[in-house]
């Protein structure tokens, strides 16, 4: 059942007579109901947080792989200003050589 359900289920319950057998099984619906209610609204927070904390580990997994590549790039600009061949910074660094043609152009450029 979805929240829109149950509502309609509770307004419906309302209308019916209220003598006491039709009072009974009212409330008796009427606190299943409010329970359903609860639980989808208790899965709806779980399931956030649930989602929060997930999208929390992969920001820090990305926010981590980013700044270990960003101090590479930096230690290959120091190579290339203390004169290093650009085959010694590739092999220390793993990067390609686009990407040190990119790290000169930017050392150029400052």
């Amino acid at each position: 059942m979805n929240e829109q359900e149950i509502r309609e289920a509770l307004e419906e319950w309302e209308s019916l007579s209220v003598n006491p057998v039709n009072r009974y099984e009212y409330e008796m619906r009427l606190k299943w109901l409010r329970d359903q209610l609860s639980n989808l609204q208790g899965e709806r927070r779980a399931g956030w947080e649930e989602g929060l904390k997930k999208g929390m580990e992969e920001g820090l997994k990305k926010g981590l792989k980013q700044g270990r590549e960003e101090g590479v790039r930096q230690v290959a600009i120091e190579m290339l200003r203390s004169g290093l061949e650009q085959e010694v910074i590739m092999s220390v660094t793993k990067l390609t050589e686009e990407e040190l043609d990119e790290l000169k152009k930017k050392l150029l450029d400052e």
